[in-house]
């Protein structure tokens, strides 16, 4: 059965679309990548983080600027376009930026003309404005008009917002944050970001145990990892007077005992004795030329790419770089779901993946370092890469691989 379609419009064009995925991987399966430009200097942007952590993914939707679409569910008839830069700072001044860019360090907005007090104002005055990202909503009567007053009903009652008092508050529901939610006391509650708990990883896991090709099989590092989790979720099942809340994040600290939620939506507020912080990691992409190419995601971001949206991949060419569990999961939730992967091991951590991968017959590079990385068309990207010890000035000795796709499995920095 033919999965159902939606049709929305991009940059006045009609796209059919896969239901039940984000606008950002509807884009990226008819060929759009570039969503979003940088402020400074009008670089292409793509979806990088995927979870609504980061601006790549800002776009106008429905005239409404500034949309995360990275996680905003398509539907029929929506309309979405690239967001201009600033009516000022437009793309001429962000050539001439990028033309002379060792001019304009990072921050230079605000570390210039600091003294005296008067010049730093009327700088700041000036600058600012012309780094505006996407215009206001067309219609602007729609934000000025206020509600209209009730007269012959009663006004409805004002939703409740504060959930009480917990003894343990636990921000996020991975491995660590399960085996807390087991061993607190009293009431706890259990907050995350994803549909049901197990962390980040849990969904590509479950991906592979249901793979027909087994790769939980090979992979028994991978296999170790889901029996903890699916270990550490039965316990919390258990546990009387654990409270789970899907879909929510702690969006900042209210008081001197509580925290802001942000779910479906709505604002909360929760008081707690304690507070365990288990938010897991967010993407590094590293630090070399081109990190921001638009198709260069990281593991987390390849994970709701390929589980939540189900982006289509098969056939695919796939460059998966760096080392680490992240690396070979990546590498074998890729293969399930039908991608080419040519990984390029630039680390020594999880080295035991190696064997298993030559089994299955996957392209496997090593002692290579990664260099830059450029886009190859608006689908497809260059990787370009050295030896990782000796001398890399030689034309000779680089190597430069294409791919659709490339996944930078990098250490991850804490959430």
């Amino acid at each position: 059965m033919a999965a159902e379609k939606v049709r929305i419009r991009y940059e006045g064009k009609n796209l059919d679309c896969r239901a039940g995925t984000s606008v950002a991987a509807a884009l990226w399966e008819n060929g759009v990548r570039h969503l979003s430009h940088s402020p400074k200097y009008g670089r292409p942007r793509g979806v990088t983080c995927a979870r609504g952590h980061c601006t790549a993914c800002l776009m106008r939707v429905d005239g409404i600027p500034n949309v995360r679409v990275c996680e905003l569910p398509v539907r029929e008839g929506q309309d979405i376009r690239r967001q201009d830069a600033g009516a000022f700072y437009a793309a001429p001044m962000q050539k001439i930026l990028a033309a002379g860019d060792s001019l304009f360090p990072v921050g230079f907005y605000y570390k210039w003309f600091t003294r005296p007090p008067f010049l730093s104002r009327m700088f700041l005055q000036g600058i600012r404005p012309m780094t505006g990202v996407g215009r206001a909503p067309e219609d602007t009567r729609a934000l000025r008009a206020l509600p209209a007053a009730a007269t012959d009903q009663e006004a409805p009652a004002p939703t409740r917002t504060d959930l009480g008092h917990f003894d343990t508050i636990i921000v996020g529901s991975g491995p660590a944050g399960l085996d807390a939610a087991a061993a607190a006391d009293g009431k706890v509650l259990l907050i995350d970001d994803h549909a049901e708990p197990g962390g980040q990883r849990f969904g590509a896991l479950i991906r592979l145990a249901d793979a027909p090709t087994a790769p939980l099989d090979k992979f028994s590092f991978l296999g170790s990892a889901l029996d903890r989790i699916q270990t550490a979720r039965h316990q919390a099942d258990d546990r009387p007077g654990l409270t789970y809340l899907a879909g929510t994040r702690a969006i900042a600290g209210y008081g001197p005992d509580g925290i802001l939620l942000r779910r479906e939506g709505q604002l909360n507020t929760v008081r707690f004795g304690s507070l365990v912080w288990a938010a897991g990691a967010l993407d590094t992409l590293g630090i070399f030329p081109g990190n921001d190419t638009p198709g260069l995601v990281g593991p987390r971001a390849l994970y709701r790419l390929l589980v939540r949206d189900g982006l289509d991949v098969r056939g695919q060419q796939v460059l998966v770089i760096g080392s680490g569990f992240d690396f070979w999961l990546s590498a074998a939730l890729l293969s399930a779901r039908g991608a080419r992967p040519t990984l390029v091991v630039t680390g020594e951590d999880g080295l035991d993946g190696i064997p298993p991968a030559v089994d299955l017959g996957w392209q496997l590079h090593t002692g290579l370092q990664l260099d830059s990385v450029g886009p190859r068309g608006p689908q497809a990207l260059t990787a370009n890469f050295s030896p990782a010890r000796g001398p890399s000035s030689s034309g000779t000795s680089r190597m430069e691989m294409e791919a659709s796709l490339a996944v930078a499995c990098f250490r991850g920095k804490p959430a």
